[in-house]
């Protein structure tokens, strides 16, 4: 073939891939929503980090690029381009995360790692680039598979779009329903691409829907691994809300509606000074949960302390329960003792133990506290060093933040002159215009406005998640604090820390100085909320809401002044002091019932158990979500379309006839019937009967080599007669019937004992 020649032949080809149709149309929208899928968990992830419309300027240029070079590069050209822009991207991701290319290079086997740990269900927020990392990520599979897929290579074209939503998918960042999206985008790809190729026949549609319900399946059933918490090098791997999360300091740090805290002893302090006792450090706010970024790395016998100069406080801090943390005074600068043995230090500074601790573990906390003159922070400026401003995440806001409420936080500091002012002026604000209550409602949306806009009442987190964020949007460094207050002073220096005094509060830079904690949380409120719960506790009999040391030790001034009057009166005055009359029991059981109370501090009153009186309708224990449903629909077109194509069902039908004659008609009908049954057993047991074999040549032949049970020649004359002859009559057919079900159980009979 000639050069020229040649050259037509591919310009028709190429001419055939991107011409127009239904079926491609379908094909072409397929891998859009394919690469839509993708591109939609980064933006989540962009949403919260910043760079939403660098990442959508990105994948839009992409696809313009492989559009108009559909014509004009080959496929291996076009793979090569996409592998260049992945390098490229993740090239600037590197210089830009200060790790740098050469870096890189000598530290292959641990990249390698930090994929793997990835892909193992570390989630994206973690990493300290995110934002920079998605944009390394987007470009090159859409690029790539948009390509293919203008060039006609519809299967192909799922492949690299595809790879980049199961990465996703093995992070933990996408989720069901996305997921489904792509998938359903991927196989509509290949089935509507495979449709266009056979000129629009739906010869093979069933097979199509056998393997698109397969994999939809697979692809909703990956067994995702949870993220180990030494993450990656480049990036930062618990969940839950308030007391849950503060008792295990996760990465995630979520923001819930209504808790109820356990009045239960978690750990007792012995102390020089009273202090908050930090558990846990967030700067990536996420609109309604906090994300810890950043690597953890192991304690190596002692930690940053604060820039300026602090007072050293010993603590010796002993379990009480199961903690996954090491509570100490910030900021917590050497350790010691068997607890903290192979410890490791988030990028915030706060020690982590690498094994969950049991009642009776004891360490030592040496820390560096920070409490400036308010004058000193006054003067310590705003020259903020560059681990603070451009190593974490001190200063975001998610992109979906609103004008009015940047607005608010420039009129709450409009009169402050200095950080500090600032700082004073939106923690009063926010103690003296909101109340404290524990049962809230989890609004929608970004938290931290609709708390400031929309909600009355709150607790901590909602306190220290609008301060923090208020603050940053006037630029100052701040940050989402978790951990105990000081908890009850039992003796001098000697505190015990309860559920109840799981507390989330706020701290802000100040150059020179540090980290300095701010409590934005109304105090007095807070304290009465939670006294009132434990006073309940006691007077309810709870076990382990004391230690031997502070059983005795009134809680407040008020229960000092009950048990002083108890003394004089026997009688109890009945009364909840609850403020909001709920039950405070962590087990969910009813308090005020202690005579149907077990030994173990379960509640057996039958009042109380599922099923019962109680207005529950056992039928809405059981739900189903839109994705389990849609899960359950594909599953059987796939089961449909599998038994179609595989021809299942006419092979059952086949042998049910074969055993069974069913329900008997006409008598000639039914012996011809009979006769079919009988060549189907013969034919099993010997072989088929031959084009142009008549049935009684056939049975001769049979009978001459095989010895063939003289019943069958009754049925094959019957069956002679009903075709060929005058007929037959009841009496006749049925005794052919008989006779080719008496040989089928036989058959069936001698299969089952071969077997």
């Amino acid at each position: 073939m000639s050069t020229d020649a040649r050259g037509r032949t591919v310009s028709l080809d190429l001419e055939r891939a991107v011409g127009t149709g239904p079926f491609r149309l379908l094909a072409l929208a397929c891998v859009a929503a394919l690469i839509g899928s993708y591109v939609w968990v980064l933006r989540d992830v962009t949403q919260v980090v910043g760079g939403t419309d660098a990442l959508l300027v990105l994948v839009g240029s992409m696809l313009v690029a492989a559009t108009i070079l559909a014509r004009a590069i080959r496929p291996r050209t076009a793979t090569a381009a996409a592998v260049v822009l992945v390098v490229l991207g993740f090239t600037y991701y590197l210089e830009a995360s200060g790790a740098g290319v050469g870096t890189a290079l000598g530290a292959t086997e641990t990249i390698l790692t930090d994929t793997a740990a990835l892909a193992t269900g570390l989630p994206l927020l973690r990493m300290v680039e995110a934002g920079l990392w998605t944009l390394g990520f987007a470009p090159g599979p859409a690029f790539l598979s948009w390509y293919l897929a203008v060039r006609g290579r519809y299967a192909l074209s799922a492949v690299p779009a595809g790879l980049a939503l199961l990465f996703l998918v093995l992070t933990g960042d996408a989720g069901t329903t996305v997921t489904l999206i792509g998938t359903v985008g991927a196989i509509g790809a290949v089935g509507f691409g495979e449709l266009e190729r056979r000129g629009g026949s739906i010869a093979q549609a069933d097979l199509l829907a056998v393997v698109f319900a397969a994999i939809v399946v697979l692809s909703l059933s990956v067994t995702i691994l949870p993220g180990e918490d030494a993450g990656p090098t480049f990036t930062g791997g618990g969940d839950g809300t308030l007391e849950g999360t503060i008792d295990t300091a996760g990465e995630r740090s979520g923001i819930s509606g209504q808790v109820d805290l356990s009045p239960e002893v978690r750990f007792t302090v012995e102390s020089d000074e009273r202090s908050y006792w930090r558990t846990g450090v967030y700067d990536r706010f996420a609109g309604d949960e906090w994300v810890r970024s950043g690597p953890l790395s192991e304690y190596d016998g002692s930690i940053d302390g604060p820039p300026g100069e602090g007072e050293t406080v010993t603590q010796r801090v002993t379990a009480e329960t199961e903690l996954g943390v090491l509570p100490g005074a910030a900021q917590q600068v050497e350790l010691e003792g068997p607890p903290t043995r192979h410890a490791e230090v988030s990028s915030h500074g706060q020690p982590q133990p690498a094994d969950t601790l049991v009642a009776g573990d004891e360490y030592a906390v040496e820390s560096v506290v920070v409490d400036p003159d308010p004058d000193e922070l006054r003067a310590a400026g705003t020259d903020d060093p560059e681990h603070v401003t451009e190593d974490h995440d001190y200063l975001q806001l998610p992109e979906d933040t609103s004008d009015e409420f940047e607005a608010r936080a420039a009129e709450l500091t409009a009169d402050a002159d200095t950080r500090y002012d600032a700082a004073v002026a939106i923690e009063d604000y926010l103690r003296s215009s909101k109340s404290y209550s524990l049962d809230v409602e989890q609004p929608p949306g970004n938290v931290a406005e609709e708390f400031l806009f929309e909600m009355d009442e709150g607790y901590c987190v909602y306190f220290a998640t609008s301060m923090v964020q208020l603050l940053r949007a006037e630029e100052i460094p701040a940050r989402y604090a978790t951990g105990y207050t000081e908890g009850q002073e039992i003796d001098d220096g000697e505190y015990v820390v309860r559920g109840l005094d799981a507390h989330a509060w706020v701290e802000v830079y100040f150059p020179d100085h540090g980290w300095v904690a701010f409590e934005p949380t109304p105090g007095d409120a807070r304290e009465d909320v939670h006294n009132d719960r434990l006073e309940d506790a006691r007077e309810d009999g709870h076990d382990d809401v004391d230690t031997e040391d502070s059983e005795d030790v009134p809680v407040s001034d008020d229960e000092a002044e009950n048990e002083s009057e108890a003394e004089s009166d026997d009688e109890p005055d009945g009364t909840d002091d609850a403020p909001d009359g709920t039950d405070d029991a962590p087990d969910g059981t009813d308090d005020g019932e202690t005579d149907e109370t077990s030994d173990d501090g379960t509640d057996d009153a039958p009042d109380e158990s599922v099923g019962a009186d109680d207005g529950i309708d056992p039928s809405e224990l059981v739900t189903i979500s839109r994705e389990q449903l849609a899960l359950a629909l594909v599953g059987l077109v796939g089961l449909a379309a599998a038994v179609r194509h595989t021809g299942a069902t006419a092979r059952a039908r086949r042998e049910l006839r074969l055993y069974w004659h069913g329900r008997r008609g006409e008598p000639d009908e039914d012996a011809r019937r009979a006769y079919r049954r009988l060549e189907e057993l013969l034919a099993r047991e010997y072989r088929p009967r031959r084009r142009g074999e008549s049935s009684r040549q056939y049975l001769a032949a049979l009978s001459a080599e095989h010895d063939i049970d003289e019943r069958a020649k009754r049925v094959a004359r019957h069956y002679e007669r009903a075709t060929y002859g005058g007929g037959v009559d009841r009496e006749e057919a049925d005794e052919a019937v008989d006779i080719v079900d008496e040989l089928a159980r036989e058959r069936l009979s001698l299969r089952r004992r071969l077997h």
